[in-house]
């Protein structure tokens, strides 16, 4: 009896392991095809309400720009709307593993992704 619940959660877990292959070559595939002809520019800017979660925040948005391979110049804000110390605190030690990660006041905040397009 043993053995048979173990193939039977063996056998889910492998499907589940196949299932999550199959959608990661078609967004492979998906992301291949649709993708432009030439470089352009990205800029995805965060804004966190509390301290709390900027790091998960930013962590993710910068794992979604790693998950789409862009190519060109990208850029990642956290738009710091209430001058909150401690978010600045956070980005600044998630800038020395993000280097294209900026913090931005909201009045700074359309120079901020001008100046990331023009950046080499």
């Amino acid at each position: 009896m043993e053995v048979k619940v173990l193939n039977i959660v063996l056998v889910v877990f492998c499907g589940a392991l196949m299932i999550l292959g199959v959608a990661e070559l078609v967004r492979l595939v998906v992301f291949w095809w649709v993708r432009p002809e030439k470089p352009g520019d990205f800029t995805l800017v965060v804004a966190p309400e509390t301290p709390e979660e900027c790091e998960s925040l930013v962590r993710s948005a910068a794992e979604r720009m790693r998950w789409l391979d862009l190519k060109g110049p990208c850029g990642l804000i956290c738009l710091n709307k209430d001058e909150d110390q401690e978010i600045l605190k956070i980005c600044r030690f998630l800038a020395l593993r993000y280097p294209y990660l900026k913090v931005s006041k909201q009045e700074d905040l359309v120079y901020n992704i001008l100046e990331t397009k023009e950046a080499p």
